[in-house]
């Protein structure tokens, strides 16, 4: 199997890493916008990959903290 690789990728990868929820809006003050946010529902949210494989490549995830 061959990995997929995006070289231009590894400043993110290896940046700072956040210690607020990327989902919750109140975490970091960021707006849904800048968040690439487009929809917040009463139990989920879609929002836009910041770095796709394909164009037009959303994330639908469930709106609620689980225990990890």
């Amino acid at each position: 199997m061959q990995n997929l690789w995006a070289p231009w990728r590894i400043e993110y990868i290896l940046g700072k890493r956040e210690s607020y929820c990327i989902f919750c809006p109140e975490g970091d003050g960021l707006s849904d916008e800048t968040r690439l946010i487009l929809h917040r529902g009463r139990h989920v949210m879609v929002m836009m990959n910041k770095y796709p494989y394909n164009n037009g490549h959303l994330l639908v995830a469930p709106w609620r903290h689980a225990s990890s």
